[in-house]
This record gives structure tokens, sequence and C-alpha cells, in this order.
């Protein structure tokens, strides 16, 4: 452990690792300094910033909440804990951005209360002009950028296509504090309601890009979503370099590459849209020519000591898990998608084996 770290950690320990220690209104700063927004509240995990942003938006009981098909369970489940219902998004084909003709259907099937993207292992390949359509019409658009902390646009900012951003800091993300999340947003109302959220309905006071509680609990409805003070020391200390953490990730996605092309399966890598400049961050996504090659190329990726996600999680379009009551969905481009799709984060290839052809 590097000094810094270990002196954010003494400090957070010393204020008694709760949410409101100084290490955390720090790493608010840097997050929001990394991620090109005004406003950064820190919360408990990145389901709870979901949460958060979804009730912050206007989210309730019996909503339709869109939601792109190829997120994960756990995009889904946020929208199911406010009593909302996930509406499951097809993308375009070979892409992981949302396909327009599936938002149009849905929304002709009745109000969509939000919008909800996930660019998936770090790869955004979004409409800027259909967010921006959305937003115009009055439908907030919330990214689920958990596996994104890195991504990065131009011209615009990430934060200037969404209302809110949610990031998840768990400790197999590329910005770790264990468990951790944070929702960050150019929105002062929206902040304010975010905060309200985590901190048992507390207002929020502003003074530049610090968002604090202040007044009594319950003064509107709220839990506790706060973040450990002590995994926000940790966090904080990763981002003391963000220049190091660049790198670092650079270098695992050369190296990544390296260990696909080794597998003698030929693959492409899944697509960004033009405005992207850097990648999310978190993983590699091969797409295959079939399923049958990107079987082959995820057991000799694990033949050769790699943990490959799709396997890991039985990489599926999110409404055909068992938790979703979604009969009669169809998505076939992220049903076509995912059987070719064969993606492994980053950090698995931190010491990789050679992997046999």
């Amino acid at each position: 452990m590097d000094g810094v770290t270990e002196k954010y950690l003494h400090d957070a320990i010393a204020a008694g690792g709760t949410g409101n220690a100084d290490a955390v209104r720090a790493l608010e700063a840097r997050l929001g300094a990394l991620v090109g927004a005004p406003y950064t509240l820190c919360v408990s995990s990145g389901t709870a910033a979901l949460i958060s942003a979804l009730y912050a938006v206007g989210v309730r009981p019996g909503a339709r909440v869109a939601v792109s098909a190829l997120g994960p369970s756990m995009t889904g489940l946020a929208v199911t804990a406010l009593g909302a219902e996930p509406v499951f998004i097809d993308c375009r084909p070979g892409s992981f951005g949302l396909a327009p003709q599936s938002l149009s259907e849905a929304a002709k099937s009745g109000p969509l209360a939000a919008v909800v993207p996930v660019p998936m292992w770090g790869y955004w390949d979004e409409d800027p002009q259909v967010l921006a359509d959305l937003r115009q019409r009055g439908i907030p658009v919330i990214v689920d950028a958990a596996q994104a902390p890195l991504l990065r646009l131009e011209p615009q900012a990430l934060a200037d296509v969404a209302d809110v951003i949610c990031l998840s800091l768990h400790g197999r993300k590329p910005i770790k504090a264990g468990e951790g999340g944070a929702c960050l947003t150019d929105s002062t109302a929206l902040a304010d309601k975010i905060l309200a959220v985590r901190n048992f309905g507390q207002l929020a006071t502003f003074s530049g890009t610090r968002v604090d509680p202040t007044g009594p609990f319950g003064s509107r409805l709220g839990t506790n979503f706060k973040i450990n003070g002590v995994g926000a020391a940790w966090c904080l200390g990763q981002l003391e370099d963000p220049g190091a953490l660049r790198t670092r990730h650079t270098q695992l996605r050369a190296a990544a590459r390296t260990v696909f092309d080794g597998t003698g399966i030929t693959w492409h890598e899944a697509p960004h849209s033009s405005d992207v400049t850097e990648h999310g961050g978190y993983g590699l996504v091969a797409l295959c020519r079939d399923p049958e090659d990107a079987a082959r190329m995820a057991h000799r990726l694990t033949a050769g000591g790699v943990e490959v996600d799709t396997l890991r999680y039985a990489y599926a379009p999110m409404h055909t898990s068992a938790c979703f009551t979604a009969e009669g969905v169809r998505t076939p481009a992220a049903h076509d998608l995912t059987s070719i799709a064969v993606a492994c984060r980053l950090e698995a290839f931190l010491a990789p084996s050679a992997v046999g052809g």
C-alpha cells in the first residue's frame, strides 16, 4: 500500500469510517473531475446509484422504464426495486447500442419514465441524436456506466448526453471501493433529490461541485445509501494518478487482444460510436463468426487460465433471467449478439497463461 492511500485510510478510520468522512467528499470531487460532471454523490453500490437516479427522475411504482436487453440483470432489478416495470429494448445488430425502432415500439405501448442505456464491458455505441430526442420529449436518460468509468466522448462529454451517469465501485470494477457506487449529473435539482434518497431525506447544500446534506432527517423520503468511508478512502488512493490508471488499462487491453488472437479463432471487436475517444476501461469483447466459434474461443481462453465473463454469467438477453416475468418479449438482435460474443474483464489478463491454438 502506498503512503498516500494509507493516509486516506487512516483519516477515514479516525472519522469512524462513515459516509460522512472527508474521504468521501474528496472522492466525489475526483470522480466528478474524471468523468466531467459538476455534481457527484457517492453511494453504497452501483445498484444503489441506479435506484437513487431512477427515483430522482420520477420513477415510481407502476412506471415503465426502458432498459437495454443486453444489460445485466442487476440493471433491471434496480427498476423492479422501485416497483416499476423494466421494458427490454433490443440492440442494433452487432452493437451494444439501443435500437431506435425498438425504443419507438416501446413508447407506443405506453409512457416511458426513463431510458437506461448500458455500455457493457465499456463499449458505448449510442446515437447522440436519439438520446437528445428522448430528453427533449421529457424522457430522462440514465446511463448505467458500471462497466465504463473511463469512457470519454467528444465533442460532448457523457454528462452532456445523459441526465444521470451511474458508476459502480465494486471490487471487480476498474475503480474499486470494495462496494460502492456514484451518481454524476449536471443538474442541481437531480443532485438534490439523489442526496435525499441517500441521506434519509435530508436537504442539500451546494458549494461549487460539493454537495452536502443539511437539516433534519425525514424532510423528504430517503434511506441510507451512504458509501463506507474506508472503501472511499481506498478508492481515492487509486485516483491519485488518473494517468497511471489509464495507462494500466491501455496495457491490459493490448495484452487481452494478444491473448484473444492467440486462440486462432477469427474475431472482430465490438463497435464503438465515432464520438468515443476512450474506451470505458472494463473489458474486451470479441464477436465471432458464429456461436460455434464463440464456444471454441471461450473454451481455449478458459483452458489458458483466463476467466471468461460471458461464461461466468451465462450471458444472454436480460429478460431471459428467471427474476423477470417477460413472456412474449423478443429481442432478436440481442439474442444474436450474445450468442457470438466472448467477453473478459481486462483484469483477467494481469498474468494470463499462454493460450493454445
